[in-house]
């Protein structure tokens, strides 16, 4: 076959198609995985910033209004951090590592194939590249949902680090005024 007949075949189009698509999210898991370091620096700067004001409350006297909200802010903040910070392990915790089929499987496929009566070359060729086709799309699949569960957990980690960030700040606001 030449390239222009191999280009429009049905079989290697297909197959083609889904190679790069499975391909496309196994570089996407690896773009979310370096993306982490957002939210984990976040998270450090928002653990040195709560010991900070850690340092500056007077919890002797809790029981006054702004010292009060000052300690709710605190708590609040602790708890978004958390929140947080459990979104960012359980993203880790989620990422599938799956393969299509390997060499090994693929040769045993062959055999059987060749087993199962007259076929000839381009059959066989077309059947296992069929195969593979399928076992890139399910990779892909498992892949995608991987990836979007994954992006969505590194998001709302970062968001909840940040709101408690915010918090913080309000809390540093309200420190000259404590009793």
């Amino acid at each position: 076959m030449s390239d222009t007949e191999d280009a429009v075949d049905p079989v290697h189009l297909r197959f083609e198609v889904m190679r790069e698509l499975y391909q496309s999210q196994r570089d996407r898991r690896e773009q979310i995985r370096s993306s982490v370091a957002t939210p984990v620096s976040a998270l450090a700067f928002t653990v040195f910033n709560l010991s900070t004001l850690a340092t500056h409350y007077h919890l002797e006297y809790w029981s006054y209004p702004v010292n009060l909200a000052i300690g709710v802010l605190f708590f609040i903040s602790v708890v978004l951090l958390l929140s947080g910070a459990a979104f960012i392990i359980n993203l880790e915790r989620g990422f599938i590592y799956v393969d299509p089929p390997y060499l090994k499987e693929l040769i045993e496929a062959e055999t059987k194939l060749r087993e199962q009566g007259d076929k000839s070359e381009e059959a066989i060729a077309a059947q296992l590249q069929d195969m593979m086709s399928g076992s890139y799309d399910i990779v892909y699949r498992w892949y995608f949902a991987a990836n979007e569960h994954a992006a969505r957990d590194r998001t709302r980690g970062l968001h909840l680090i940040l709101c408690s960030l915010g918090l913080i700040v309000v809390a540093f606001a309200l420190l000259p005024f404590q009793q």
